[in-house]
């Protein structure tokens, strides 16, 4: 739950009414929500209070694949790393 919500990669991702928020992410607990695609868990997912990881269904843009992500919670930001190929991205959380 500590998770949930919305997550901006710049404070713009947070603000913007033209629905060009690229690096918006809305994280709840069916799904990761990105700007032009959506996952969906694949199977279970390894769950703590500050985490969760394993791999998710992405549709968009009329594709579909499989990736692991895994989100953790460091000082207040939301850090995702994915896999193939690997990456890290720092999230702040969307006050608005």
């Amino acid at each position: 739950v500590s998770l949930h919500g919305r997550w901006g990669l710049t404070p713009g991702d947070c603000t913007s009414t033209r629905g060009d928020a690229k690096g918006l992410l809305i994280v709840s607990d069916q799904s990761l929500k990105f700007y032009e695609s959506l996952a969906r868990p694949a199977g279970r997912l390894k769950i703590s209070p500050d985490s969760a990881s394993g791999d998710f269904t992405f549709t968009g843009e009329g594709t579909t694949w499989k990736k692991f992500e895994a989100l953790d919670l460091e000082a207040g930001k939301l850090v995702r790393t994915e896999s193939d190929p690997m990456a890290s991205y720092t999230y702040a959380r969307c006050t608005s």
